[in-house]
């Protein structure tokens, strides 16, 4: 059974490049212009192939539908602009003049003309009846559209700018600039006041119709974006790209309401039908995508990033989750649902680091493009970008103040920040290696910074004079911890030892020994009497601040622990490893409640989280995943259940054959029998040998619309124990 995801209807395969499709003004009928030359039309109830018309030489690369539509019009590479009767499924009209391949088409609004754009950087507008070149517009051309009123035609080109035509008198009324790549695809809003460009620069822009200024910049994409539409309300605007995604924007605040996955190789083209209800998607795996707005929700649920997750952090109020990547964005998830609020894509290289501000309303970044960014949570837009690192940024740290930003470098730089102005405030020269941690003592009136040159060095937050150089460690100090009272501050490093440093005086007062290979994390319990530490030997460490004395080794890992976390009330930990599990500790008596299995991959990062009710964290996997699970408390009994995951719109089914199918749509069952998992019939299909009922595939398939993802392989055996653990599995999905 291949990839399903509800909302997504049953998908049209071609053999060829599906370059433009386009939705017939009644909504009954889609067509496809092909890599092949053709042009096919497709009943949008049966989704039967109803006609192919033949008559290009060449690729077709756009295709449109007049008003009435009675008429297509088509462009294609071989130079020509054709007009289709669809009453007879023939070529009525061939326009030449083109000295260039033909790269879109548009009907006008009163259907009396048609404007063509060449890579020959003219867009031409051409008489419908008669066939004659009423004008010619030069400068560029890589895209054209018509305005709602037809007295306006927008174009893009590869010179980067989006033009603004009086189609009467063919003069350029402005040039709109901003873009730093070519411009692929333009749309007008229906209502013609704004102006979208989708751009090789991987955004989108929106600008005002009527002054020409920028009023907003759709960044999600990470690659090329191809095309742009609005829907026909104009509340909702459509994007695809070169990342083989669709994105599904809020017009008004440009917020990414949803990701629609599915291609596997760039989407060129994107129509919504007339009704706004349902969008088409046509991509260079020549498979036309077909999904139904209505019941997806419009929301879009945790979708992974495309490279591992470096870091996690929960927002001051709980309420979101920031998540940075090799991907080189930073997303800010919904903690309660995972619905992705921005994807924040400005940085030229991998993101290894986030922190929220105090009040939660900014988050900082750090890059190895050598910059620091700060971030509005609420609009995702970029409020300062910090340059001066000559080095990778590898650790960052918000002040308690809210005023000011601590960043450490690969090179052994470390520069603080003011939020306010946008400035440099101080850059602290000392370190002689990598800067791997940085962290300001409660109050915020001092620094502590780790470095692979052995050392820890205390900082004044105001002067930046270096208080005490703390050395001792024989090999690189990996991470570091202030006390809850900003009294001690502990370190860990990779010669297996952690030290308690007096932070007045800069002494050791303490050196814990136990571990046998690097440690990796320190961290102290939330009334700092305990500090527990992770290492490579795959065991996590308590320890009493008092006396020194190991409370527990935590053992079952079976590689090295990359990362703990106290809960809020101390009396719990919870550990990731390479191992590819999180296991969560009782730290009163050292013992393992409960193990969240492989996910198929490392793990990165660990945020806890706990409310009035509920306890949960967020795990950052090395596939570039975040999930988010929750800590059930049943008297002595402790689970952990998954609450949301990434939807990859997978769902697998294992030694299973699907006896029947209950409360799913037509439309819905032939999808499911196009990705194999009914036959015709719909009844049995053999897959493997046991029986299971088609009920649990649409529970999971109903957590998938709701924002949970099925969480595991879904198999089915006769014997009682396994059918006992398969009940258990629908009514209470924990691990």
């Amino acid at each position: 059974m291949a990839a399903v995801q509800f909302g997504e209807l049953p998908f049209l395969k071609e053999e060829h490049t599906v370059f433009s499709c386009a939705y017939s003004p009644d909504g009954k009928s889609l067509s496809l212009s092909l890599e092949s030359g053709d042009i096919k039309m497709y009943s949008t109830t049966s989704w039967e192939l109803v006609r192919t018309m033949k008559g290009h030489e060449d690729v077709v690369t756009s295709i449109a539908y007049s008003p009435k539509g009675d008429l297509v019009v088509s462009s294609s590479w071989d130079l020509t602009v054709r007009i289709w009767d669809m009453d007879t499924d023939t070529c009525i009209r061939t326009l030449r003049g083109h000295s260039d391949p033909v790269v879109d088409v548009a009907f006008s609004p009163r259907g009396d003309t048609v404007a063509s754009a060449s890579n020959d950087e003219t867009v031409r507008v051409w008489d419908v009846v008669t066939g004659d070149c009423r004008l010619q517009l030069t400068g560029h051309a890589n895209c054209v559209v018509y305005s709602p009123k037809g007295d306006r035609i927008a174009s893009g080109g590869v010179d980067k700018t989006v033009r603004h035509w009086d189609v009467e008198t063919g003069m350029c009324l402005r040039t709109l600039n901003g873009h730093s790549g070519s411009i692929m695809n333009v749309a007008y809003s229906p209502q013609g006041d704004r102006i979208a460009s989708a751009s090789g620069d991987k955004t989108v822009r929106i600008w005002d119709a009527v002054t020409g200024e920028c009023c907003r910049v759709l960044a999600g994409h990470v690659e090329k974006v191809n095309a742009v539409v609005y829907s026909p309300q104009g509340d909702v605007i459509a994007t695809g790209g070169e990342d083989n995604s669709v994105q599904i924007w809020d017009a008004e605040t440009g917020m990414c309401r949803q990701i629609l996955p599915g291609h596997s190789s760039a989407v060129w083209s994107i129509m919504f039908s007339p009704r706004g209800d349902r969008i088409a998607c046509g991509s260079s795996d020549n498979t036309v995508r077909l999904w139904d707005v209505g019941s997806g929700e419009t929301r879009q649920f945790a979708t992974s990033h495309k490279g591992a997750v470096f870091c996690v952090k929960y927002s001051p109020r709980g309420d979101q989750i920031a998540s940075c990547s090799h991907d080189k964005s930073i997303r800010l998830l919904d903690a309660e649902t995972g619905v992705c609020r921005h994807v924040l894509a400005e940085h030229e290289n991998w993101v290894r680091s986030v922190a929220y501000s105090p009040r939660g309303d900014l988050v900082a970044s750090g890059s190895d493009d050598r910059t620091v960014r700060l971030w509005d949570v609420e609009s995702g837009a970029c409020r300062h970008l910090f340059t001066g690192h000559t080095n990778c940024v590898l650790a960052l740290a918000y002040s308690p103040q809210g005023n000011q930003i601590a960043s450490g470098d690969e090179g052994g730089g470390l520069m603080l920040w003011g939020v306010t102005t946008g400035t440099c405030q101080h850059a602290l020269i000392g370190h002689t290696d990598s800067v791997r941690s940085v962290v300001y003592s409660f109050v915020g009136n001092q620094i502590a910074s780790s470095s692979d040159d052995k050392t820890v060095r205390l900082w004044n937050s105001e002067t930046g004079i270096c208080l005490h150089v703390l050395s001792g460690h024989d090999k690189e100090v990996t991470s570091i911890a202030f006390s809850p009272p900003g009294d001690l501050l502990s370190s860990a490093s990779a010669d297996s030892t952690m030290r308690m440093w007096d932070v007045k005086t800069g002494e050791c007062h303490q050196i814990s020994i136990g571990h046998t290979e690097s440690i990796r994390v320190v961290v102290y319990s939330p009334q700092g009497s305990q500090v527990a530490s992770g290492s490579d030997d795959g065991s996590v460490r308590i320890w009493d601040m008092g006396t020194g004395e190991c409370l527990h080794a935590l053992a079952g890992h079976t590689e090295g622990v990359s990362t703990v976390v106290y809960s809020s009330k101390g009396d719990q930990i919870v550990s990731g490893s390479r191992d590819e599990t999180v296991r969560l500790w009782d730290v009163t008596s050292g013992q393992c409640r409960a193990v969240i299995p492989s996910m198929g991959t490392d793990i990165r990062d660990i945020a806890w989280n706990t409310t009035s009710e509920d306890s949960y964290f967020a795990i950052g996997y090395g596939n570039g995943s975040v999930c988010m699970w929750q800590v059930v408390e049943n008297g002595n009994e402790c689970h952990v259940r998954l609450r949301w995951r990434p939807v990859k719109g997978e769902l697998v089914l294992k030694d299973t054959k699907i006896q029947d199918v209950h409360g799913l749509s037509r439309l819905n069952k032939q999808l499911l029998k196009q990705r194999g998992a009914v036959g015709e019939p719909l009844g049995l299909r053999e897959v493997g040998k046991n029986v299971a009922s088609m009920t649990s595939v649409v529970s999971a398939l109903k957590q998938t619309s709701s924002g949970m993802a099925p969480s595991s392989v879904l198999s089915t055996s006769p014997s009682a124990e396994q059918a006992e653990k398969k009940e258990d599995m629908e009514n209470d999905p924990e691990f």
